[in-house]
């Protein structure tokens, strides 16, 4: 297993474009305006969700002891699985209907 700072290293780098994408998402989303469906809004929450729950997870890692670090690092192995893959090909799908609305 990568060590302690390595894991936090790569877990921040993947919030951080996960923030890149939710930005980007609101900025589409402010410039439909009242325009913006319903099912893209919710697009844009379910993403803005798995970001935090990311980011929680982040500091409940950073503050944990070694001890603890470890068996965490186990129990929230699917939660970075699927803020990853949201990051990576998730949030593909989630501009792919917001940008419906620009075509």
């Amino acid at each position: 297993m990568a060590d302690r700072q390595e894991v936090e290293s790569k877990l921040q780098a993947t919030i951080s474009k996960g923030e890149v994408k939710v930005e980007e998402l609101k900025a589409k989303m402010a410039e439909l305006g009242d325009d913006a469906s319903d099912e893209a809004k919710d697009a844009l929450a379910a993403a803005e969700n798995t970001l935090q729950a990311g980011k929680d997870k982040l500091s409940e890692l950073t503050a944990a002891s070694d001890e603890q670090f470890d068996s965490m690092m186990e129990s929230a192995k699917e939660t970075w699985d699927d803020l990853s893959a949201q990051v990576e090909g998730g949030w593909a799908s989630v501009t792919d209907k917001v940008k419906q609305f620009f075509s």
